[in-house]
């Protein structure tokens, strides 16, 4: 009887622990995943927030619509937490800690202004979330000594937009002398840290101003690079300045006196001034959403795709800060998916073990920074006048792009 007894009580506690197993396992596989969106919906970012926005918004149906995450044997349900950065550091910071330890989301996309991508990597150090930027960053974020294990940045780096507009300048429109007005903060700094650096290597002379972030009026900038008789004038402005310096730039006639480089372009500021102040104008996009023409058929076809399916949802063309948030949450879920957990270690290290992906600039890839290497890392455009144009969102034509790490700085000089 006592053997019996001892046999049938350790049945019992196997078929115990075995239950425990089993619901220990269901536990850790959560009904749904929570996912940080935060953005400068109001402030002077807040042109370019509400369109990375709606580029999340359709990565999140789509993935939802298919089922979900795969993950634990399960597909779950994305739920979306939103939150307003307000385009200020200390919003962001508190935000931040309030979607990480209040609302548990399992990962971050945003940032919309250079400064606060900065800021939020720095809280990822301590504090780990896996966090993909959304805007331009500043190159320091990703030397090796500044950046988080678990931080990415989907659109790389300021200073990369400086170096390879001032080449493209020096080498098609053969300037001696150059102006650079840029915002007084991180995005506009490192713009012109690359830029005089391709400048220098040139020697083409550049003449270097810059204006505070929130300013209304740039009257007395523009009349300054007027007088300064420059060749070329490139404009780092960006959010609400960037609509501004544009619209004043044209009322005070500056095109009549110099080229003009705005160096970041996007729907949302082209469509936010009159078709004759942006005609003429020479940009650099992160990609455009019609591309008809262009030498690539397979990164036309896919950039097509997805102009549709966007068109589809919104009733308007992509701007590319929606297309490239878009991407960045489909590498958060592929993350997840590939280190089959949420913690941020795992899902940074399988998104590095398995660093090409998909986009409608074609197929990317993760360098050791986390800054990625596209087949197109930017396109060169030139703005549209009203007698050119065939609709309200015809802005720009695509004359040329950047290809592979041609568009990067090099990982030795980040410390790699």
């Amino acid at each position: 009887m006592k053997t019996r007894g001892c046999i049938l009580f350790i049945c019992l506690t196997l078929v115990l622990l075995t239950l425990g197993t089993m619901t220990q396992g269901f536990a850790q596989t959560p009904d749904k995943i929570k996912v940080g969106l935060m953005f400068g919906l109001t402030g002077p970012a807040s042109p370019i927030g509400p369109v990375q926005s709606k580029g999340a918004e359709m990565a999140i149906k789509e993935i939802n619509a298919a089922g979900g995450v795969k993950l634990g044997g399960k597909q779950i349900p994305i739920e979306a937490v939103v939150r307003d950065d307000e385009t200020k550091g200390d919003v962001a910071v508190r935000r931040f800690k309030e979607l990480r330890n209040e609302d548990k989301v399992v990962g971050l996309i945003g940032s919309t202004f250079a400064a606060i991508a900065k800021a939020l990597n720095n809280q990822v150090v301590n504090e780990p979330l896996l966090y993909i930027t959304t805007c331009v960053a500043p190159i320091e974020m990703f030397e090796k000594k500044e950046l988080a294990p678990s931080t990415f940045g989907i659109h790389g780096s300021a200073y990369a937009i400086g170096y390879s507009g001032a080449a493209y300048i020096a080498n098609n429109l053969k300037p001696k002398k150059v102006y650079f007005l840029a915002p007084a903060y991180a995005f506009g700094r490192d713009q012109y840290a690359g830029a005089k650096a391709a400048f220098e290597k040139y020697k083409i002379e550049v003449v270097y101003d810059e204006a505070p972030v929130q300013t209304a009026d740039y009257t007395p900038y523009i009349q300054k690079i007027a007088e300064a008789k420059p060749d070329v004038c490139m404009m780092a402005q960006w959010g609400t300045g960037a609509i501004s310096v544009l619209k004043q730039a044209h009322e005070l006639g500056l095109k009549n006196k110099t080229k003009i480089w705005f160096n970041w372009m996007t729907n949302v500021f082209g469509s936010g001034v009159p078709a004759e102040a942006l005609e003429g104008v020479y940009s650099l996009m992160s990609w455009y959403w019609n591309l008809e023409g262009f030498q690539d058929a397979e990164v036309v076809k896919a950039g097509k795709t997805f102009v549709d399916q966007y068109e589809k949802m919104y009733g308007e063309p992509p701007d590319p800060y929606a297309g490239m948030t878009y991407v960045a949450c489909k590498e958060l879920v592929r993350g997840i998916e590939l280190a089959q957990s949420t913690d941020p270690k795992k899902i940074a290290e399988a998104i590095m073990k398995k660093p090409e992906f998909a986009s409608m600039k074609g197929p990317g890839t993760w360098r050791e920074d986390h800054q990625p290497v596209f087949k197109y890392g930017a396109f060169v455009v030139v703005g549209k006048g009203p007698g050119e144009r065939k609709s309200k969102w015809d802005l720009v034509k695509v004359i040329g792009a950047y290809t592979g790490d041609d568009y990067l700085p090099s990982l030795k000089s980040e410390g790699y």
